[in-house]
């Protein structure tokens, strides 16, 4: 009877120090994790800072396109309008 009360013991203080191990082991791999998580975060934000500078270019580079092609357009007209107005001059001269 006393062989099988130190056996248990025994057992026992083994169970605890496996389980001590193993909570021990969980508690790395947690904050293992958490950092992973707490870097993963950091580039997601970092990204979606450089998506919200990319989206900020895009839209002005938009708008300068737009307003180039207007003042193009703008400048061709007017470079037909003088070519009819030579044009008559050299007409009306000859």
């Amino acid at each position: 009877m006393e062989i099988v009360t130190l056996v248990l013991m025994f057992a026992a203080v083994g169970v605890k120090a496996l389980t001590s191990k193993m909570i021990s082991r969980m508690k790395y791999q947690i904050t293992h994790v958490a950092n992973i998580k707490k870097d993963s975060l950091k580039r997601l934000k970092f990204a979606q800072g450089q998506h919200a500078v990319f989206d900020q270019s895009k839209t002005m580079l938009t708008d300068k396109k737009i307003k180039t092609t207007k003042q193009l357009n703008r400048l061709k007209k007017e470079m037909a309008s003088l070519s009819k107005d030579e044009a008559k001059a050299t007409n009306n001269h000859t």
